[in-house]
């Protein structure tokens, strides 16, 4: 058993699941091996949204702490052989085709939370929970958290968040923009279906075009950015959604995607 388990609905929805309730949802080697190659899988023309979630109760306590002296490898990085597992889920979840959604119920501690950041959305139970207590354990933040509060809340926020472990409430971290949209407790998770059907119902190639932009103009130049945009319509224009969004404006109908 992994730990995670996934499916591709009729719709071209994709829901991933964090399994490991005797743990919280915390993620052992295992795990972050499993999750990296299951999301790597999804990432392909069917798939038109996904969600990640660790069920109803809790997203994830993080890394399993219990398991990190039996890391795998050898040599000065050995302790950080897990980190490399870790940095391929974060990179299949930001490079992914699709929009992912994060469900967020109980609690997303640690580099749970860094898995949380990494995704396009972010839906959480009111009652939900955030904290990095790294520090507090001897460790150094991992899952490229660090990197993620600083762009999302600047370098203080950030460092307030790091440094001093402490919990952020749902409520606050949506205020702060680090949480989409907040929903009564147990209904993150078919709040985030809702919202990925609605994705996946919608013109795929425009989304997605939208989503990479998204995902890069924080890195980029308005220059840059531009050159992208200007590259993204070009590629968008072939798309046959186009034509059905036009054909359905001036008929005045919703419209049909493919």
């Amino acid at each position: 058993m992994t730990g995670v388990h996934s499916r591709v609905d009729d719709d071209g929805v994709a829901v991933v699941t964090l399994d490991r309730p005797q743990a919280r949802n915390a993620l052992d080697w295992a795990a972050w091996e499993s999750l990296g190659e299951q999301l790597a899988g999804l990432d392909r023309d069917d798939v038109r949204a996904v969600v990640l979630t660790g069920g109803d109760r809790w997203f994830s306590a993080g890394g399993d702490v219990t398991s990190m002296g039996s890391n795998p490898g050898s040599g000065v990085t050995a302790p950080a052989a897990r980190v490399r597992l870790a940095h391929r889920v974060v990179r299949a979840l930001t490079t992914c085709r699709a929009p992912v959604i994060a469900a967020v119920e109980g609690f997303a501690v640690g580099a749970a939370w860094g898995l949380v950041l990494s995704c396009d959305l972010v839906v959480a139970s009111r009652e939900a929970f955030f904290a990095a207590p790294f520090a507090q354990r001897a460790l150094v933040a991992d899952a490229g958290l660090a990197w993620s509060l600083s762009r999302h809340v600047g370098h203080q926020r950030a460092a307030e968040l790091l440094l001093l472990g402490e919990r952020l409430p749902a409520d606050r971290a949506h205020e702060l923009g680090l949480v989409t949209r907040l929903v009564a407790p147990g209904e993150a998770g078919e709040s985030a279906l809702a919202l990925a059907r609605r994705l996946a119902a919608g013109p795929a190639d425009a989304i997605a075009l939208t989503t990479s932009l998204l995902r890069r103009a924080p890195d980029r130049t308005l220059d840059g950015f531009l050159d992208d945009e200007h590259v993204a319509v070009a590629l968008n224009g072939h798309s046959p959604d186009l034509a059905e969004g036009r054909q359905a404006f001036l008929e005045k109908r919703p419209p049909r995607f493919r």
